[in-house]
């Protein structure tokens, strides 16, 4: 007798001799997403009876279905290719289902990008285990050398396409930076997220804008509701590395037990340069820098600059011969734009000298020398009664009272 199987709407195969089964008991797992055909009939009585016994012998979600045969009968080269195709998709799910945490974050990056390489701090051990699972195809071209490309499932049909939403609400559908953060999960599951306390029964991530200054909140969501992942797997940290190994996000650390907290950079920079032209249109902004550098402490500063953005006033600090050796010392440089607040000197007001660290009391305010050295915004300090020094305004910081020597006498 030749073997003929059959693809029943029941969504399972089924096999036959001779006979043509026209009943299934079906039971369904927990999870609603597996369905085992517990026994097969040529009569939906008999079939009744089977189930009444297999609840009895504690199969649960036990149900009687019809089966129609999807397509007729097929010839067994399109049986056996529907068939094989089948078990792959089973196969390669239970595969993805096993992944521990570090091939999981490799995996991700690999389906995004579709291939990954050496040279990117990936975990080797973790793509030899993917290779083996035939998920990636890995070629090693020495010690160090290798490239992975990722193994794309055998296309099915249409119904077996498994369900994903748009990862959004709605009304954040459109917002510039979601789009770009979505691009960065591509490959992942999105949920299917339909308002703020909504989010549907398609387990997926979901991304939601924090305003317009490119800070968004990323998280995961299972069964409508948000949650950091079942036990086994962390989709958040799955996340997390796409995030890092895409161009222009910064992820913000230490809270990525429930949700992420991400940045967009060029969204960020943006809006920075669209807050402080703001300020310097209402004059709030100068273009006077105050620099320090990381060993020193926090508040202090050893020199101030002016330039008309960040990065001129590094390489100005950098041109001079202090900004030189704290750069050959190993420090980190960094720079601050000051407000007209910031460099307001008043009469008898206790200062002290960015670079040099003398300390002194104002005695003079808007003072202006004539020739070859003029002071704009100039002030000519006592210093602690010994000598006088005519500056800038630039030149001179608040001293704080509790560095003040004059004050602890």
């Amino acid at each position: 007798m030749a073997l003929t199987t059959f693809v029943a709407s029941t969504g399972c195969i089924r096999t036959s001799r001779t006979r043509q089964y026209t009943h299934a008991v079906i039971t369904d797992t927990q999870d609603g997403e597996t369905r085992l055909v517990y026994a097969w009939s040529t009569s939906e009585t008999n079939a009744r009876k089977t189930a009444t016994a297999a609840a009895r012998a504690g199969w649960r979600y036990v149900t009687v279905e019809e089966v129609t045969v999807t397509g007729g009968r097929r010839t067994e080269r399109d049986t056996a290719e529907r068939a094989e195709h089948l078990t792959s998709q089973e196969n390669r799910r239970r595969a993805e289902a096993s992944l521990t945490g570090p091939q999981q974050r490799v995996y991700a990056v690999a389906k995004r990008d579709g291939a990954i390489r050496s040279g990117y701090g990936h975990n080797l051990t973790a793509v030899r285990s993917l290779h083996s699972a035939g998920l990636v195809r890995l070629t090693e071209y020495g010690p160090g050398s290798w490239t992975a490309a990722y193994v794309r499932p055998a296309d099915g049909p249409a119904e077996d396409a498994p369900a994903t939403g748009t990862g959004a609400a709605p009304g954040d559908a459109g917002h510039p930076v979601v789009a770009v953060a979505l691009a960065a999960l591509a490959g992942q599951p999105l949920a299917d997220v339909t308002g703020p306390d909504d989010f549907g029964d398609v387990a997926g991530y979901w991304v939601c804008p924090n305003g317009n200054s490119g800070r968004l909140t990323v998280g995961w969501a299972a069964s409508g509701k948000p949650t950091a992942g079942a036990a086994g797997r962390r989709p958040l940290a799955v996340a997390k590395e796409l995030f890092e190994r895409t161009e222009g996000w910064l992820v913000e650390p230490g809270r990525d037990d429930s949700a992420l907290v991400v940045w967009h950079v060029p969204a960020l920079k943006a809006a920075a340069a669209e807050h402080a032209t703001a300020d310097q249109d209402r004059g709030a902004l100068t273009d006077t820098w105050t620099v320090t550098h990381s060993g020193l402490p926090e508040g202090r500063y050893f020199l101030r600059v002016e330039a008309p953005d960040h990065a001129a006033a590094i390489e100005a600090v950098r041109a001079t011969r202090a900004g030189r050796l704290v750069q050959r010392a190993g420090h980190r440089l960094g720079a601050r734009r000051l407000r007209e607040a910031d460099l307001r000197r008043t009469v008898g007001e206790r200062v002290r000298h960015v670079s040099t660290g003398q300390t002194g009391t104002v005695e003079a305010v808007g003072v202006e020398k004539a020739g070859a050295r003029s002071y704009r915004d100039g002030v000519t300090v006592t210093i602690d009664g010994r000598s006088r020094m005519t500056a800038r305004a630039m030149d001179w910081e608040p001293l704080p009272a509790a560095l003040d020597p004059e004050a602890t006498r």
